[in-house]
């Protein structure tokens, strides 16, 4: 039994050096502007942290640092202190990687690979704790499984959008000088755009990280993007040819953002795109104009660039 538990600890200590080295790849690789992760999953996950994914990682960079030290700690000194805190720590992030593994499946529903690997790696450190006799760990998994159902039973914040059926919808604003004059243009060239005020939406368009008016939403089968300030719109609607705009994307479109298939909705008399904000495919193209805009936050003899 002493034997079959020094394997055990001694595997875990392993585990949780690998760990450490996984996460300091990953660190080297932005610091050349790169990462491990091939998906848009990681993209997305590094827009919505509130300091960058680099502070993410050294997060879980220290948690298996700190783990890798106490296990080698509690192998050749007095076993009982340090293991109580490598118990600790397990539960701990086992209820993270609750809120990281859920918000991937629920909420944004793409896969962050540097995620899910650092999950299977406190997962293994978990199950070796387990069969080494500590069943406080137990905590972490029943922790794990409640932080996840929770993101399965409530919907994510900004909850679902409905948008018409039309392939050109803009969002504008009745205050907003550069609104009117793309909204004068498109009824001259008799085109068929939807017009929303951006008031209305305002959750569904900071939710895409589009703070300014006008804002086209491009909504065609093969092609979705978001083009703000009017001399993104005039290039896109009025300066190529119809058959140019099916298949070229404005310069500058420079970030995604995700979508989900369309719905039916009871306001606008007719089909319409369900979205949340931010779920599922396709990828949304956003270019913003260096003027042209205006911004729905400031007063009125401020808002417009």
């Amino acid at each position: 039994m002493h034997h079959r538990r020094k394997v055990y600890d001694t595997v875990f200590l392993a585990t949780a050096v690998l760990g450490a080295l996984f996460i300091i790849t990953e660190l080297i690789f932005q610091s050349f502007g790169k990462s491990i992760c091939p998906t848009e999953g990681c993209k997305v996950i590094s827009q919505h942290s509130r300091f960058g994914d680099v502070s993410i990682l050294l997060i879980g960079l220290v948690t298996f640092a700190a783990l890798a030290v106490l296990s080698f700690l509690s192998q050749y000194r007095k076993r009982s202190p340090y293991e109580r805190y490598i118990n600790l720590i397990l539960v701990v992030s086992l209820a993270a990687e609750g809120f990281f593994v859920g918000y991937q499946a629920f909420s944004i529903k793409t896969a962050c690979v540097v995620c899910l690997i650092t999950f299977c790696f406190f997962l293994v450190l978990a199950i070796l704790r387990l069969f080494s006799g500590e069943k406080e760990v137990i905590a972490g998994f029943m922790s794990f499984a409640g932080v996840f159902a929770l993101f399965y039973l409530i919907l994510p914040a900004g909850g679902t959008v409905h948008l018409p059926e039309e392939e050109l919808i803009l969002f504008y604003s009745k205050d907003c000088k550069y609104c009117a004059e793309v909204i004068e243009k498109i009824k001259a060239n008799n085109m068929n755009v939807a017009h929303l005020l951006a008031g209305e939406y305002s959750g569904f368009l900071k939710n895409m990280q589009i703070e300014h008016v006008p804002t086209l939403f491009v909504n065609k089968k093969n092609q979705k993007m978001f083009l703000t300030g009017k001399e993104a719109i005039d290039q896109y609607l009025f300066c190529k040819p119809g058959e140019q705009r099916e298949t070229e994307r404005p310069t500058g479109a420079t970030e995604t953002k995700k979508g989900s298939p369309p719905q039916a909705d009871s306001r606008s008399g007719g089909p319409t795109h369900e979205f949340v904000p931010g779920v599922s495919s396709p990828d949304f193209l956003i270019q913003r104009a260096d003027e042209g805009m205006c911004s729905e936050n400031k007063k009125e003899d401020e808002k417009c660039e």
